[in-house]
């Protein structure tokens, strides 16, 4: 039988598992529901039962066993610390994957996006996370436990920022900003009194649309309010911030260029680019000039996880074609 690897990318709402040959054909997928412990109400147990379920029979659609499988890397989210990895690693072990990585889902992201599987990446997504691969093999995470992290980024942070800003412009002498604006006519008001009272309203029964308010800090720096940009330039910091320190703890040398891959709907999906742009200048006053490369997650995390488990088994798959296969297959 040819050599088999597997990668899994477990998140909270969706998860996709993709096997591959050592000839870069997808031989075997699926896309399931959570595998992040956090979301389900039994927890660790519920996660063992559903991993002992699952993975087997996505192994046995590609007609093999577990142990055909050279390397697997599991991206999970939720594996957040040192015992979190130590547990589920071992659940996986149970099952019978003794070559594998488990690990935080955004270290997909260097794999994905990064040559030779080593780099940066920094998620503004759903949240704000970071991890990192560097020449010697050391992988680090950062961030992502909300203001236990100090963590200013992931989509539902643009927003709440620009209601407070509001707030400090009607009722606190806070600077004027054309977000007020922007936001009355997104909660179809014109009244400074309506506005706390039909926020509340929509914000918590789900009635606002949350894509369109996340947006308007950026769409409102593009036409050059102030005070939307010092939003910008808050988060701008703390990634570059983020960035930054992980470079220059970890084994990447000055005179290499180091890549940064920009995962998360709000790096991929937002049109105005200008936070990347605060970014990029203050990682570069950061590092004194030391080349750095940025590009934007253009494939399914799981495609870093093939990668990764490819790397590790000694196979030469080029990502051109794990995009492929993953296409193929639906993903």
């Amino acid at each position: 039988m040819s050599k088999l690897i597997m990668g899994v990318d477990g998140g909270a709402t969706k998860s996709h598992i993709a096997i591959f040959d050592e000839s870069g054909n997808c031989v075997g997928s699926t896309t399931y529901g959570p595998l992040n412990h956090e979301v389900m109400q039994g927890s660790y147990t519920e996660l063992e039962e559903r991993l002992g379920e699952l993975l087997p029979l996505v192994v046995k659609s590609a007609g093999a066993t577990v142990c055909d499988i050279a390397f697997a890397v599991f991206g999970i989210a939720g594996v957040d610390t040192d015992a979190q990895q130590e547990l589920i690693s071992g659940m996986i072990n149970k099952i019978g994957f003794k070559n594998q990585i488990t690990c935080n889902d955004a270290f997909l992201g260097v794999p994905a996006g990064c040559p030779e599987c080593v780099g940066v990446c920094a998620i503004n997504g759903t949240g704000f996370k970071l991890a990192a691969i560097d020449h010697s093999g050391n992988a680090v995470q950062t961030c992502g436990l909300g203001s236990f992290t100090d963590d200013y980024g992931g989509g539902h942070w643009y927003g709440v920022r620009t209601i407070g800003t509001v707030y400090n412009e009607i009722y606190k002498m806070g600077r004027p900003t054309i977000m007020r604006e922007m936001l009355y006519d997104l909660l179809g008001i014109t009244r400074r009194e309506d506005y706390l009272e039909v926020l509340t309203e929509k914000y918590y029964c789900d009635k606002l649309d949350k894509i369109a308010l996340n947006s308007i800090a950026f769409n409102a720096a593009a036409k050059g309010d102030a005070a939307a940009m010092g939003i910008l330039e808050e988060s701008a910091e703390q990634y570059a911030g983020a960035i930054a320190r992980l470079i220059l703890d970890m084994d990447f040398p000055a005179e290499k260029t180091t890549y940064v891959t920009l995962a998360g709907s709000v790096f991929v999906k937002q049109k105005v680019k200008i936070l990347q742009e605060l970014i990029d200048m203050r990682v570069s006053d950061a590092l004194n000039g030391q080349p750095v490369e940025y590009t934007c997650l253009d494939a399914p995390p799981v495609a870093g996880a093939v990668a990764w488990a490819a790397q590790k088994a000694g196979i030469n798959i080029e990502m051109p074609a794990i995009k492929a296969g993953l296409t193929a297959a639906g993903m």
